[in-house]
């Protein structure tokens, strides 16, 4: 009633009112007209938009299925390199229990990501036939006939993939059998995977291929298959028959063939063709269903968009207005001054809106950055990616690189405290780089890498080497904890050109010398070539080394660190130097059959390499392992077992303390049952029963010889309960420690 009685004084022809009650009439009456007219080319063009809907769905599952055979190629392409791997397929057996342990640690830990959608691992290595999964180790011959038998994969098939030469090879669902325990593993799609660097071996995994379907499958697609190039289907999300489906051609998405729809694509990385079939009765109940909503909904709009001109007509005056300015000037000037709540929220919502289009400003100029720092990672690692990315859009730059060298007070840090500190070096760079150059742009790409692009011409290389000695003073100040590497590349590059100024700069940085202090690299140094072994002195210190002969072999190699710093070598060249040592005493070992596990986690030699920045720390870090090294290989001269001696005494002189099989294990670096089953083999009792007769025997002397009482002799022998000690006493010599006592007082 309200409303209704302000008409009369709104109805002016120049009103407000009148001129916004005429336009929404007139943009009503245009509306209805456009959407009439267009409901005869809509309705014939509703069905292409759901067959376009239906292709973008197959699309959708396709990438997700592409993407998710990417993600379990990539953690298995890790277990190539894998230390432990290389080191199986080099030995050919599996009886070395440590690194199978550890092969199978991080079989489980792959498979522990039920997103993977994995049932299992196995790696088939050439040499001797034998694999290994997520259980341990077998054969090749009692694997694939008992432990994971199927119909469609028999033993010559895996025996003749060792002979075949391709990446990737997905085969067809099958059903696994466990005939050792008469049942069934599951129904699963075998994927090979083969690496040229380790043509010894391959990788297979069994991929479930239900549980794929139902996360990545879209609602629509009931009937989905999976078929490769000779038309075969490796996978039908239904039990019936995969249907006859016409030619598919590369130059079609989709096929109608009678009453059916064929929506198919190939995937860009398994070449495998994807097939949704849809009934034509689905696609027309659809187009009917939305042909029927969308006539509800324009009525409605009819209705609704009269009255609420009419009552939006008479509101909207001063608060509009305002709303109007405040847009306009895209600041808000004070409140609305309204007692109509409505008014108030759109107010406060406008001016929300502009304070959001605001962030969302920021926020996308800070994306942009982004975008354009990961489109040079992507091509600094030679990734395919969907980015638009015109390499003409962006004009020439210098490439620098900071190498980030850290001292022993850094590490010293808690990993919260390192992180950081490689964080606030990064922004410090980024920051210092923008203030002289506005386009620059700076990104980490490594733990110890930091990148810069500084867009400029030839006339701005002067300033920007003032820019980086500016930089190296600051960095001077902080050399207790790191130290830099700053290489740059003294041409423009062109965006073609990334990748290769990226490995330049990269070979510069190899190149710097060795010495703790930041260094500013801006030509290609010179590298000594006779900065190593010569023929002679290798085959010199490997008869050395294979004899145990110590001090000959770290004569040596002192011998040559000298001669490398006398030729002024780079400190990449110490680095290849110290890694060949590595090499060269692990080989020995490992042919000696000694147990390179603890030489290698002793204090991770290889981590040790990269806080070595000087001639003198790679010298007393060459000795240090070599010494490591020759020590195992004479006590293997010597007959002394180290590890055999260090159980024993540290038993018998810590038996009183609370002592575990996995506290003893900890303490060599070897797993529990590894060092169950050492400790069995060298003192020829297994770790309790030893522990237990050690401390009887110290119970029986301090029973004999002392006055303690009972408690007190329980506790000096490792027993916090008396009772347990008097069990465990009357157990072992057939007496209580009391009846023990006295047959001996009674003897003397």
């Amino acid at each position: 009633m309200a409303l209704l009685k302000t008409l009369p004084s709104s109805l002016h022809k120049n009103s407000l009112f009148t001129k916004l009650l005429t336009g929404f009439i007139m943009i009503i009456t245009l509306l209805f007209s456009f959407n009439f007219f267009s409901f005869p080319y809509f309705s014939r063009n509703v069905q292409k938009e759901i067959i376009v809907n239906n292709q973008q769905n197959l699309s959708a599952t396709v990438e997700r299925y592409e993407n998710h055979i990417l993600i379990v190629k990539g953690a298995i392409t890790r277990l190539f390199s894998n230390e432990k791997v290389v080191l199986m397929n080099e030995l050919g057996n599996g009886t070395r229990f440590d690194p199978v342990n550890q092969i199978v640690d991080e079989i489980k830990s792959i498979l522990s990501n039920d997103l993977l959608y994995l049932d299992n691992i196995v790696l088939q290595f050439r040499k001797n036939g034998f694999i290994i999964d997520k259980n341990g180790t077998s054969t090749t011959g009692k694997y694939f006939t008992k432990n994971y038998a199927s119909k469609d994969y028999g033993i010559e098939f895996w025996e003749e993939q060792l002979e075949l030469a391709y990446p990737m090879k997905i085969g067809k669902r099958s059903e696994f059998i466990d005939k050792f325990n008469g049942r069934s593993n599951g129904s699963f799609i075998p994927i090979i995977f083969k690496n040229d660097s380790n043509a010894q071996l391959f990788i297979a995994v069994f991929l479930d291929p239900v549980k794929m379907h139902n996360a990545f499958h879209n609602s629509n697609q009931n009937r989905f298959y999976v078929i490769n190039d000779d038309k075969l289907p490796l996978f039908a999300s239904l039990p019936e028959p995969v249907p006859d489906f016409p030619l598919l051609t590369e130059m079609e998405t989709y096929i109608q063939d009678d009453d059916l729809y064929y929506f198919y694509k190939k995937g860009a990385l398994t070449g495998l063709t994807y097939l949704a079939v849809i009934p034509n009765g689905n696609i027309a109940a659809q187009v009917s269903r939305i042909i029927s909503i969308l006539v509800v909904f324009l009525v409605a709009a009819v209705v609704l968009s009269v009255v609420i001109s009419v009552v939006f007509s008479i509101k909207f005056n001063n608060p509009i207005r305002k709303m109007m300015q405040a847009l306009q000037r895209f600041h808000p000037v004070g409140p609305l001054s309204s007692n109509i709540r409505e008014y108030n929220f759109l107010y406060d919502n406008i001016k929300r809106m502009i304070r959001i289009n605001r962030e969302i400003h920021t926020d996308l100029d800070q994306k942009k950055r982004q975008l354009k720092n990961l489109h040079y990672l992507y091509k600094l690692k030679k990734i395919n990616n969907n980015l638009d990315s015109d390499d003409e859009a962006f004009q020439p730059f210098y490439l620098i690189v900071f190498q980030l060298a850290m001292t022993p007070r850094y590490y010293q840090l808690v990993a919260s405290e390192q992180d950081r500190a490689s964080y606030f070096i990064k922004e410090f760079v980024s920051i210092a780089l923008a203030d002289k150059f506005a386009d620059s742009v700076t990104m980490q790409i490594e733990q110890d890498q930091i990148l810069s692009l500084v867009f400029a011409d030839n006339n701005q290389a002067e300033r920007l080497m003032e820019t980086l000695h500016e930089l190296k003073r600051v960095f001077d100040q902080d050399e207790e904890y790191c130290y830099l590497t700053i290489a740059m590349r003294p041409q423009l590059c062109h965006p073609a050109e990334f990748a290769e100024a990226y490995g330049e700069t990269s070979a510069m940085v190899h190149r710097r010398k060795p010495k703790r202090r930041t260094q500013i690299i801006a030509q290609m140094p010179h590298e000594p070539k006779d900065a190593s072994f010569t023929p002679a002195e290798e085959q010199q210190f490997l008869v050395q080394l294979q004899a145990g002969n110590r001090k000959i072999a770290l004569e040596l190699v002192s011998s040559i660190l000298n001669r490398m710093n006398k030729n002024e070598a780079t400190a990449g060249q110490y680095v290849e130097f110290a890694k060949e040592i590595i090499a060269k005493s692990l080989k020995t070992l490992t042919a000696l059959e000694l147990d390179i596990s603890m030489v290698l986690e002793l204090n991770a030699p290889y981590l040790r390499i990269k806080e070595c920045l000087t001639p003198d720390e790679f010298e007393d870090f060459c000795k240090w392992f070599l010494t490591e090294a020759l020590l195992m290989i004479q006590d293997r001269q010597d007959g002394i077992d180290p590890v055999k001696q260090f159980m024993t005494e540290y038993l018998h002189e810590h038996c009183d303390e609370d002592l575990s099989l996995e506290m003893m294990a900890g303490k060599i670096n070897m797993s529990a049952n590894y060092f169950s089953k050492y400790f069995k083999e060298k003192i020829g009792m297994n770790f309790t029963e030893y522990l237990t007769e050690l401390r009887i025997r110290k119970a029986k002397n301090l029973l004999v010889e002392s006055d303690q009482k009972i408690q007190h002799i329980a506790e000096q022998v490792g027993y916090v309960n008396v009772n347990s000690f008097i069990r465990m006493f009357k157990k072992v010599t057939g007496t209580t420690p009391g009846e023990y006592k006295r047959i001996h007082q009674l003897g003397r």
